[in-house]
């Protein structure tokens, strides 16, 4: 009897200890096996819609003065304006820190079906990452990492001026939603300090864009085909001025 009990013993003591070797094991997988991304929040810009305003007459988006209508947009949410950008001698001047991605200037109106003229240069220090947008089309709904709207950009990022990115859900026959549209031809930019020109005409659903003169970019079969004029900010330095609706 007292060898079956010495038996019974070790065998329950043989299996107590293969549990904590299995639970171990678990552990130590369950440390090292790759964790689960956590879901991205969906952000969406939620601004009231705004009516559609047709251009018939020439109208000058910015006044030299001040912004009075413009909304500054971080993150889906209107924020302070004066945070990111000045105004003196009838000029915009964008300012915060190189590199940042901070959100877009947004004008109240719903536009479709014109020509709109912006001149812009660089002012601080010129690399590859130097970047800014001209947005069209912009509407409210999911925002594109949580800070681009539904639009499509014209990139004014340094030597890519001119190309058309289809932000968020934005779409169109050359790009699909979240794609680019080359420019066309060689870079037109001008060097940092002088001042650059873009002309964009808006017709139906179909965006040219012209920048110094060079015709860079047509993309066609534009969704949306209206919808609010912006400009996208990233921490660089530049400036705005002569920013000009006139009908087709």
């Amino acid at each position: 009897m007292k060898h079956h009990g010495k038996t019974r013993l070790a065998r329950v003591l043989i299996g107590t200890f293969a549990l904590l070797v299995a639970g171990a094991q678990v552990s130590a997988a369950e440390s090292t096996a790759p964790a689960t991304p956590a879901p991205v929040p969906v952000v969406m810009f939620k601004l009231p819609d705004a009516k559609m305003v047709p251009v018939t007459i020439p109208v000058d988006l910015f006044n030299g003065r001040n912004l009075d209508g413009w909304t500054y947009i971080a993150a889906g949410q209107p924020a302070n304006l004066a945070d990111v950008c000045q105004v003196k001698d009838g000029v915009i001047a964008i300012t915060g820190v190189a590199g940042k991605a901070t959100g877009f200037l947004l004008l109240p109106e719903v536009r479709e079906n014109y020509r709109l003229h912006v001149e812009w240069r660089w002012t601080g220090t010129v690399t590859a990452s130097t970047n800014g947008g001209i947005l069209l089309h912009v509407s409210p709904g999911a925002l594109q990492q949580g800070l681009w709207p539904i639009s499509f950009q014209m990139q004014l990022k340094s030597t890519r001026a001119g190309d058309m990115i289809s932000m968020a859900s934005a779409a169109n026959a050359e790009a699909n939603a979240g794609l680019t549209a080359n420019r066309q031809k060689d870079a037109s930019e001008k060097p940092a300090g002088e001042w650059n020109t873009a002309d964009i005409v808006v017709r139906g659903d179909t965006i040219e864009t012209t920048l110094n003169g060079v015709l860079q970019n047509k993309v066609t079969k534009c969704t949306p085909a209206s919808g609010r004029i912006g400009f996208q900010l990233e921490g660089h330095l530049f400036e705005l001025r002569a920013i000009r609706l006139t009908p087709l």
